[in-house]
């Protein structure tokens, strides 16, 4: 058995009994607000204009008020309902929830298992929050062989160690193959050779249905326990094409800084012998590996993070796919959430045969903005890309969805034939919602406006 180490921190035991309620943010004239749990000096993918324009913009949660009003769901269905019967959206199942008490405020099939591309993520997230602490690192292992000139690498799991000298633009806090090279050269190693041992994965690279011309897309990478940026070829791209062998080009990135020939770089199958730890290097904090997740849609990210919940779960046993889904239905269920219609193959929705029902991806996101939720679970609001403001996102809530701007915080979902969001939302009467909305059978293009016209009028609408 590979060794295998989570770092793990003490998590704040105080709760935010509050609904959440965003304060409006004007940027280049037009009012967005953020469903932060920290104030931040910018919008990750701003709202235009020049810096100089406009004073940076403080986004940040206040408590909202117990009397705000809740909308009336004869009123929400006289608005939703025509738009729910667009063609452009297909099949649509849907499911809008009161924040603070549960209440379904309108809804479409919501028990109806629909394929729900990446907001297969949301569940990712919340389980790996729920069981891991906020400030958990993977750590990779630096040992002396049997042959003491081989160095032996063995991967706990991160993906986001950085091929650079400084951490990544996308993971903060993250070691870097600099900082790895010299834990040995501090040993007093001079290797000849690199070996990287299995670590804790086991099975298939790719999940079921996966192509590997998405690896070139930039979609997706191998499933291995040891990347440099999660694979990208350009770490600065969040959106980067990705290498198709991740461990061996780690290995070869630490090679060349070490002074070793590429070509004497192996990846094994089975255990290494190893005599010392040299030392050890860890991932980017969980928070922060949550927050790129879910801000670009990172696959390979969300397939770590489940497998990083299985062996927190079951540590003498390997993880593969099914493991990772496994651990995050299971982990879910325990927390009382009804999983019954969820079918994963992957943990970040890549799979066609994933299956989720809209009102399972409401009360997950109900873990996060209800009244009860923990300061752990509130940070996920904080990793969700903002309407017209950041992430995957950014690009989206114009023309009649403008009103949603800056005000939805959601997670998309987009495969052939099948567009997906799933966020939260603040009324303008303060009142906060959780809502899923899964369109099949129709161009993604043609169904987002009218998905996203949805979310903006559960913005807008009082609703009474």
């Amino acid at each position: 058995m590979t060794e295998r180490r989570v770092w793990r921190g003490r998590s704040p035991a105080w709760r935010i009994g509050v609904v959440l309620v965003v304060v409006a943010l004007l940027v280049a004239g037009l009012v967005a607000a953020a469903l932060l749990t920290d104030v931040e000096d910018d919008l990750r993918g701003g709202l235009g204009g020049p810096a100089a324009a406009a004073p940076p913009p403080s986004p940040g949660l206040l408590a909202a008020d117990d009397d705000a009003p809740t909308p009336d769901p004869a009123a929400l269905e006289r608005i939703l309902g025509p738009l729910a019967s667009s063609p452009a959206v297909g099949d649509l199942t849907a499911s809008v929830v009161d924040d603070a008490t549960g209440q379904t405020l309108w809804e479409r099939r919501p028990h109806d298992p629909r394929l729900p591309a990446s907001t297969v993520k949301l569940l990712t997230a919340v389980a790996a929050l729920d069981r891991l602490p906020p400030d958990s690192r993977v750590d990779t292992v630096l040992a002396r062989g049997a042959d003491p000139d081989t160095l032996v690498v063995i991967p706990g799991g991160d993906p986001t160690m950085s091929g650079g000298a400084e951490p990544g633009p996308l993971f903060p806090g993250a070691a870097t193959i600099v900082q790895a090279a010299g834990v040995v050269r501090t040993a007093g190693q001079s290797p000849a050779r690199i070996v990287v041992a299995p670590g804790p994965y086991t099975g298939s690279r790719l999940a079921p249905g996966w192509s590997p011309v998405e690896i070139a897309a930039g979609n997706l990478a191998p499933v291995q326990a040891w990347m440099l940026d999660a694979g990208r070829l350009d770490p600065a791209d969040e959106y980067s094409p990705r290498t198709t062998e991740p461990t061996l080009a780690a290995g070869r990135a630490l090679a060349r800084e070490l002074g070793v020939d590429p070509g004497d770089v192996s990846v094994s199958t089975e255990p290494v012998e190893t005599t010392e730890e040299l030392g050890r290097v860890s991932s980017a904090p969980l928070t922060e590996r949550v927050r790129s997740m879910l801000e670009h849609s990172d696959n390979v990210l969300a397939e770590t993070t489940c497998r990083e919940v299985a062996l927190d779960r079951n540590p003498d046993q390997l993880a593969d796919f099914a493991a990772g889904t496994s651990a995050v239905t299971q982990t879910l269920a325990e927390r009382g959430l009804d999983m019954s219609g969820v079918r994963l193959d992957d943990c970040s929705g890549m799979s066609p045969g994933n299956r989720i029902p809209a009102s399972v991806l409401t009360d997950v996101l109900r873990t996060a903005a209800g009244p009860d939720a923990s300061r752990e679970m509130r940070d996920l609001l904080d990793t969700l890309p903002v309407a017209a403001g950041s992430g995957t996102l950014v690009d989206r809530f114009d023309g009649s969805a403008a009103p949603g701007a800056g005000w939805v915080r959601a997670k998309t979902g987009t495969l052939s034939g099948t567009s997906a969001l799933a966020g939260t939302v603040t009324s303008a009467d303060g009142r906060t919602m959780s809502f899923a909305l899964l369109a099949s059978g129709t161009d993604p293009a043609v169904a987002r406006p009218i998905i996203d016209r949805i979310a903006a009028e559960l913005r807008s609408c009082g609703c009474r």
